[in-house]
């Protein structure tokens, strides 16, 4: 499992505390980015500015309860966890939520590590893509199926859409490692494309030709050589 940004929000310091310590000794050898929170209001914020994989929320809490965090934030960048001592707060939390998972306090380490071996796999589906923009120095996340391709820039990656390019401070290698296979290839040195924004391959100049066009982005992708025949077997 690659590191995730982790939140925890509860209004007890000491609950957050023994939550991060449960996560540390399931992942020894990791360095997850664990956030705490006491309120939701800090919790809104959090999830604002880290875009945080996993949010392990309370619910019951003096200022406001779980639920109203969730009816505040967008929700594309992670999956919630509730966690509380309550039990007649499942059924919401699972129909009208549809919350990743539910721990009763207190905390059982067993279902803990459940919750992110489910997690792991869950990942292999997601649809989008968090990264530091590299200009502003912020965390974003963007839609797997907007991305038209990405190019090397020596040590970092340009990520082009239709209407936006951003700089990631990681190789293109890096890049290539975090994206799915099933729609990203790589077909030259410097560049990773989308398999769904491709119209059709042209031979003639191995290049890929791109479904859309624009004036801020290459239309025409260049196949080196050594990835020719692997986007020959994708084009018959």
């Amino acid at each position: 499992m690659e590191n995730l940004t982790i939140l925890i929000i509860d209004d007890e310091k000491k609950i957050r505390e023994l939550l991060k310590e449960y996560i540390n000794l399931i992942f020894p050898n990791k360095k997850h980015e664990i956030i705490l929170c006491n309120s939701v209001k800090t919790g809104i914020e959090a999830v604002e500015n880290y875009l945080p994989d996993l949010v392990f929320l309370d619910i019951e809490m003096p200022e406001a309860n779980g639920f109203e965090l969730l009816k505040n934030v967008n929700t594309d960048s992670f999956e919630v966890v509730f966690t509380t001592a309550y039990a007649e707060y499942m059924e919401k939390s699972i129909n009208e939520y549809g919350c990743f998972g539910y721990i009763l306090k207190p905390f059982d380490g067993n279902k803990l590590k459940m919750i992110f071996d489910r997690f792991e796999q869950k990942k292999l589906d997601t649809k989008y893509f968090k990264f530091i923009n590299g200009i502003k120095n912020k965390r974003m996340l963007i839609n797997l199926d907007e991305i038209l391709y990405c190019k090397a820039n020596d040590n970092y990656t340009n990520i082009f859409l239709k209407d936006a390019e951003y700089l990631i401070s990681k190789t293109l290698r890096e890049i290539e490692g975090r994206l799915p296979d099933k729609n990203f290839i790589r077909v030259h040195r410097s560049y990773l494309i989308n398999l769904l924004q491709v119209d059709y391959f042209d031979r003639s100049k191995n290049r890929l030709i791109l479904k859309i066009e624009g004036d801020d982005f290459e239309n025409e992708i260049p196949v080196s050589a050594s990835f020719k025949e692997n986007v020959d077997k994708l084009f018959l």
